[in-house]
C-alpha cells in the first residue's frame, strides 16, 4: 500500500508505463491456474489482489464484495481516481448483459497511446448479491 503522503496517481502511472509487454517483473512465483495469471508484486488500494495474466499478459486486479453497494464504491473510487490521474483521456462506457442473471459496466480509459485502462463492475441484474470490480491495464 501507499506511503503516506504519496501520490496516489504514482502506482497507476507506473503500471501504465510498463504496459502491454513489461508486466513481468512485477510477477511473483505464486501462480493461480484458476485465473491462469502470476500473483503481482504490486497490489492496488482497495483491491484484494492482482495479477499478470499469462495468456494476454494483462496486468489486473480483483475486489470481491459481498454486495453491489460495496463493489460499486470500489468501482466509483477507482474511476475518480483515474479521471484525476488522466484528465481529459478519451474515455468510453458500456454495459454488457451477456452473463446468465449478471451484468457488466464496462469503463475504459485511454491514457497514452496503445494503453488502456478497463474498469469492470460485474453485479446481479436484481437485487443483492455478490458482486466484483475488476482493473484491467493493456
Amino acid at each position: 500500500s501507499p506511503a503516506a503522503g504519496a501520490d496516489p496517481c504514482d502506482i497507476l502511472r507506473r503500471i501504465v508505463d510498463a504496459a502491454p509487454r513489461s508486466f513481468a517483473p512485477l510477477a511473483t512465483g505464486d501462480y493461480a491456474t484458476l485465473f491462469e495469471s502470476w500473483r503481482s508484486s504490486e497490489t492496488l488500494p482497495g483491491f484484494d489482489s492482482c495479477w499478470v495474466d499469462d495468456l494476454s499478459r494483462a496486468f489486473w486486479c480483483l475486489h470481491r464484495a459481498p454486495g453491489v453497494a460495496e463493489a460499486g464504491s470500489v468501482a466509483a473510487t477507482m474511476a475518480d481516481r483515474l479521471d484525476a490521474c488522466w484528465p481529459g483521456a478519451p474515455t468510453r462506457q458500456e454495459v454488457e448483459t451477456g452473463d446468465a442473471g449478471f451484468m457488466r459496466l464496462l469503463q475504459d480509459w485511454y491514457p497514452a497511446p496503445e494503453r488502456r485502462i478497463r474498469l469492470v463492475h460485474r453485479r446481479p441484474r436484481t437485487g443483492p448479491g455478490l458482486s466484483a470490480v475488476f482493473v484491467y491495464f493493456y
